[in-house]
């Protein structure tokens, strides 16, 4: 082995490292990257000295199709124009490990600094051949510049190359759904079609909205599709589910349909190739893949289930503060989707099922895409305070779809995935005795329970049902009771059913009548205010008048009153 440390310092290795000095020795210990060489990791082989850290590195596999299972390093490449670059893959059944792959050496710039110690800057390299690493943990490599002119430069072990990144590292970039169309274009976009038929229709539908919208104005869509709450007193309940079609301008369109794409792992990850042979999909005895998505998709009938959902619920709640607004756009079901993949988020993470999988790296990931939906959530709701209360009914829509998508999948637990890949169609499901102590009898401890995020949030499905029915039960009645009390107001000839127009006319006839009345009495009463200032006025005058009677001149006259 050689020297990485002594006691106190950073050992950077890949492979084992042993801690000690001379012939007494702690036991290896596996290393990607640096420990620190210290008695509290590895414990004290010989005490009272000081003892030092040895790396062993192993050198990763670079035959195709097979990684190595335990931290390794690449191999120093001997040919100037190709090198290593250590790549991070994963097994079938979900094992990390690491591969080293033949590429061609990056070019690099000449720094011509008179310096001894080869550039430690990436991309930066010295034209010195005699230079040498100022870091004994680092390592000297060879590149080229843009000439074609050996250089060298320096770098820790096993750091990426000029991309600073492995090849699983840029495989992460493909991770997020909003891309997957164009990994390979276009078949990965007749491929995501296939994969995810229901959000890719309803994306289809709301482009086709809008076209007609702007292009075909003469077919009148904004009566007939927009969601207008008086018209539901002529039984129009379609307009529950179509006023998603129509979008108020073409940026509006846009946001909504980005964010729909970015959840297209709702409904499932589509047969798609990160490259040839690796698929984008994981599977229990798949080829060995650079990263895997694990299908947690809800299938597209429970898509069509959470879109309709939260279309009803958005659009009822959302006209409680101003019944008669007009009500368009996709956005519903944009935050719906949201509350909905929160939901598989939670219970994905609470039962652990990333640790079982031992892709750590996809809790993080899972994290990162609920930090983006949190802050859809913020920026909605500091537009609307904001705007001084302009698009209220809008945010409370939003809110209340967002809801109603996280209540759909603890009322309904569909499905997460085929089945094929976790053993089960529902493993989010677990143990109650496995989320807190308070269970203790065996009936208690084996009742089904759902965790969200950690294991220790766990709450029984039965109770988690009855809460998100509550909820949306309760949300449904408030809307109701809003509907009844705000009965009165008129559809404003919106309405494609005439049913019932006659007899509410003549039932407002009083009201109109009344509004008249109202209006004349109002305007007597500012005739009145202006005749009493306007006889104020002559009294004033008058008196003036009176006094300009008494008036006497220099001379000694006095004015005679007389009439102008």
């Amino acid at each position: 082995g050689r020297f990485c440390g002594k006691e106190g310092d950073l050992c950077k290795c890949f492979g084992k490292v042993r801690y000690g000095r001379l012939f007494s020795w702690s036991g290896d210990v596996a290393v990607d990257g640096s420990v620190n060489c210290s008695a509290a990791l590895f414990g004290d082989p010989m005490p009272m000295d000081i003892k030092i850290c040895k790396c062993y590195p192993t050198i990763c596999t670079t035959q195709v199709g097979i990684c190595t299972p335990e931290p390794c390093m690449c191999a120093t490449s001997r040919d100037p124009d190709f090198e290593w670059a250590k790549k991070t893959l994963m097994t079938g059944d979900g094992t990390k490990c690491w591969a080293c792959e033949r590429k061609r050496a990056s070019t690099g710039v000449a720094d011509n600094t008179n310096s001894s110690y080869c550039p430690i800057q990436m991309g930066r390299c010295s034209l010195k051949r005699s230079c040498k690493c100022e870091s004994p943990t680092d390592t000297k490599r060879v590149m080229r510049t843009k000439n074609g002119e050996k250089c060298w430069t320096c770098a820790p072990i096993g750091e990426g190359r000029s991309l600073g990144m492995d090849t699983g590292q840029r495989a992460m970039f493909w991770m997020l759904p909003l891309l997957w169309s164009f990994m390979d274009w276009p078949n990965s976009f007749f491929q995501v079609c296939d994969g995810d038929r229901a959000l890719t229709i309803f994306v289809a539908l709301c482009i086709l909205g809008y076209l007609c919208q702007a292009f075909a104005p003469f077919l009148r869509l904004d009566r007939f599709f927009s969601f207008y709450a008086p018209c539901m007193k002529k039984g129009e309940f379609w307009r529950f589910f179509t006023y998603f079609m129509l979008h108020s301008d073409f940026q509006h369109l846009c946001v909504n349909l980005f964010h729909l794409m970015d959840a297209l792992d709702l409904e499932g990850v589509p047969d798609l190739e990160m490259s040839p042979g690796v698929p984008l999909k994981c599977t229990r005895d798949g080829p060995v893949a650079s990263i895997c998505y694990p299908d947690i998709g809800i299938g597209w009938n429970n898509v069509v289930g959470i879109m309709a959902t939260v279309l009803a619920f958005g659009a009822l709640l959302g006209t409680i503060k101003n019944f008669g607004a007009l009500v368009q756009g996709a956005s519903s079901v944009c935050f719906g989707v949201d509350g909905a993949l929160i939901a598989l988020y939670g219970v994905f993470l609470g039962a652990g099922l990333d640790q079982k999988l031992r892709i750590p790296e996809f809790g993080a990931f899972f994290w990162m895409r609920i930090a983006i939906i949190a802050f859809h959530i913020v920026i909605d709701i500091v537009q609307s305070v904001c705007g001084s209360g302009k698009d209220t009914v809008g945010t409370v829509a939003h809110m209340a779809s967002l809801v109603a998508g996280f209540c759909y999948v603890i009322i309904f637990l569909p499905p997460m995935g085929d089945g094929s890949f976790f053993g089960s169609d529902r493993p989010y499901i677990v143990n109650c005795g496995m989320t807190s102590p308070k269970y203790v009898t065996l009936d208690e401890a084996t009742t089904q329970c759902l965790a969200f995020f950690r294991r220790s949030n766990g709450i029984e499905i039965g109770t988690a049902q009855a809460i998100a029915c509550t909820i949306l039960g309760a949300g449904v009645l408030v809307a109701l009771v809003n509907a009844f009390l705000k009965r009165d107001i008129s559809d404003d000839g919106i309405a494609v059913f005439s049913c019932g127009d006659s007899a509410p006319s003549e039932a407002k006839k009083p009201t109109v009548l009344d509004d008249e009345r109202s209006a004349l009495d109002s305007e007597i009463k500012l005739r009145e205010r202006a005749l009493n200032e306007f006889k104020e006025s002559v009294e004033i005058l008058e008196r003036l008048h009176r006094n300009l009677s008494n008036v006497t001149f220099r001379d000694g006259t006095q004015a005679a009153a007389t009439a102008s």
